[in-house]
């Protein structure tokens, strides 16, 4: 198998020229985005070449401590991203989703290291990237079915009210509505298991070929992830869901 790419500092500056055409599209189109644009730049690339000189530190020095930090720090960031993209959460609304994304996120992680890589869990190595992307899928997946609900909630206000005065109970109101939102959740990682091996090569999948990897393994890894997310995608926003709206009535059953 051939060797892992190294790439020249002055290849990877030419990638920014790409943007110029982008700022172009902006323009012709009269998209006042180009500040938006060249600021998203560069706060992603200080904050993954942070990213990369910690993780090369925690690599060299492979503490717990070290670990579980950098885990905490990702939940954390997921939870935080999450609940401030969905304001309109009450307190205990807040906490369940919390709860929900730190429970599945542990619990599909460890699964995966244990049971299907069969590694040490506290090698950085496998862990950490691990984690990354099944966290990342969590928060994507929470936050589109927290927004989804509340979309809901909203345009249905008027036939929510009119059954609520006819006696129905409010869980069985809201039911359709937790189902619709878990359907727009699940529906991005859906589309992407579909193309993948036909439209793309994902994420993992390529990175680990650039790094010399054979193809029929990057293959398996690739798929175990892909489950790994939607299991994730699909358990935390059940949670979040099912058990966060029955915060959103008091004990006359008003919502």
């Amino acid at each position: 198998m051939t060797e892992a790419i190294t790439m020249q500092l002055s290849g990877f500056l030419s990638i920014y020229l790409l943007l110029l055409l982008v700022v172009g599209v902006f323009k012709y189109c009269h998209i006042d985005q180009t500040k938006f644009l060249l600021l998203g730049t560069i706060q992603m690339t200080v904050q993954l070449i942070i990213a990369g000189y910690v993780l090369l530190y925690i690599f060299k020095n492979p503490s717990p401590l070290y670990i579980l930090a950098y885990l905490s720090l990702m939940i954390g960031f997921a939870v935080f991203r999450t609940l401030r993209k969905n304001p309109w959460l009450n307190r205990r609304f807040q906490y369940i989703t919390a709860a929900s994304i730190i429970i599945t996120c542990l619990t599909i992680v460890l699964f995966m290291l244990i049971v299907v890589i069969q590694k040490n869990i506290l090698v950085p190595q496998y862990i950490i990237p691990i984690s990354g992307m099944l966290v990342s899928a969590t928060m994507n997946g929470a936050t589109l079915a927290l927004k989804a609900f509340k979309e809901a909630l909203d345009s249905n206000r008027h036939q929510i009210e009119v059954l609520l005065n006819i006696g129905a109970h409010p869980a069985k109101i809201l039911r359709p509505f937790i189902n619709q939102a878990l359907e727009t959740a699940f529906l991005p990682t859906m589309n992407s298991m579909v193309g993948m091996g036909i439209i793309a090569l994902p994420g993992m999948m390529t990175g680990q070929i650039l790094a010399g990897a054979m193809p029929n393994e990057a293959v398996l890894y690739q798929i175990t992830i892909m489950v790994a997310n939607c299991t994730t995608v699909c358990l935390s926003s059940f949670l979040l869901l099912y058990f966060g709206v029955r915060t959103l009535w008091n004990k006359k059953y008003q919502l």
